[in-house]
């Protein structure tokens, strides 16, 4: 049996020390418990950023096809714009063309009309200016 002197000195001590050991294990319990659920509490933060994560990159993706489709389009009026105002231009120049054409034809033909009343009125003057015209081509022909 255990001497009573030994239950004197550990009695209160023994008191103090299950205390404390029951107070440390009770600690550890709700260390453990509290590690547990900060560690739930991690994972369903990580699923939710995973999640969120996702959800982002499937409406990226689709932004990008929408952009992608918008840009599509987009060079398709460009190009038909730039097709029709290309054929507006061209009927424009054709048109501005014969005009230019048509003018330089009537000019060309009051020029000759007009060289030939000088040239009735006055034959002998055409055939010194034309006489002129030859001798200065033949000096320049001949010079080379």
């Amino acid at each position: 049996m255990a001497n009573p002197a030994d239950d004197r000195t550990a009695g209160p001590s023994g008191a103090l020390r299950r205390d404390v050991e029951t107070s440390g294990a009770n600690l550890k319990r709700e260390v453990e418990a509290g590690a547990g659920r900060v560690s739930e509490e991690f994972q369903r933060a990580r699923e939710q950023l995973s999640q969120t994560a996702s959800a982002a990159r499937e409406d990226l993706a689709a932004d990008l096809r929408k952009l992608s489709d918008d840009v599509a389009r987009l060079t398709a009026t460009v190009a038909g714009v730039a097709k029709t105002v290309g054929g507006q231009i061209g009927e424009t120049a054709s048109g501005l063309g014969s005009e230019i054409a048509s003018t330089a034809k009537e000019e060309a033909g009051s020029m000759v009309a007009e060289f030939e009343r000088v040239a009735r009125r006055n034959p002998l003057a055409v055939v010194t200016g034309a006489l002129c015209v030859g001798l200065v081509i033949g000096l320049m022909s001949g010079r080379r």
